[in-house]
């Protein structure tokens, strides 16, 4: 990813919070003919000073034969962004941008073999993304017939997380009135609010 050094978030705790308040991604890997992509949600699982991304895809997808532990793969996690107006900037002849919060975690995913790992993972996932709702849905309700079934159809991997870019584009080379009009703008025009906090000066 293409950083310019005012842009750049080298703190690994803030780019690692990234991915667990927006842990859907997009997993990249190497193909024959051209790369190769699937968006997933994952796992972010902390082991000492190692960050490991868990997750899962579905036999039937082929992506899960190049986690052979030696293939490098790209998991990307897109944070808050929007389109930002020149149009609220107090300084004239400016022109319109993007600004956006990204992080690409780089490591080479592994199958995981052991008997329980779908169930478990999927256990995790669930609780998860339930929780806070008045009735969490789980897996209890199913019947172990249903389980298995659908556990068989999954591929479960880890990737160790070996490399981590962020990329916090927020207007931080404007002028202060410019980035305050801007956070203005999104407000008034309905744009993201964790955008807007974000570029708060």
């Amino acid at each position: 990813m293409f950083v310019p050094p005012r842009f750049a978030q080298t703190d690994r705790a803030e780019c690692l919070a990234l991915i667990e308040r927006a842990p859907f991604g997009l997993l990249v890997t190497g193909g024959e003919d051209a790369p190769f992509a699937t968006h997933l949600p994952f796992l972010l699982e902390r082991r000492g000073d190692e960050a490991v991304l868990i997750g899962h895809v579905a036999r039937a997808n082929p992506h899960w034969r190049n986690f052979d532990e030696c293939r490098q793969a790209l998991a990307v996690f897109q944070g808050p962004h929007g389109y930002i107006s020149p149009a609220w900037y107090a300084t004239p002849d400016r022109v319109p941008t993007w600004n956006y919060i990204a992080v690409h975690a780089y490591g080479a995913p592994c199958l995981v073999d052991a008997p329980d790992a779908a169930r478990s993972v999927i256990a995790a996932l669930t609780a998860r993304f339930e929780s806070g709702r008045e009735a969490p849905w789980s897996m209890a309700g199913l019947s172990e017939r249903e389980l298995e079934k659908l556990m068989s159809a999954l591929v479960v991997f880890e990737m160790p997380v070996t490399r981590l870019e962020g990329k916090w584009k927020l207007g931080q080379h404007m002028a202060e009135a410019d980035r305050l009009g801007a956070v203005a703008g999104l407000a008034r025009e309905g744009g993201d609010p964790a955008l807007a906090a974000a570029m708060k000066p």
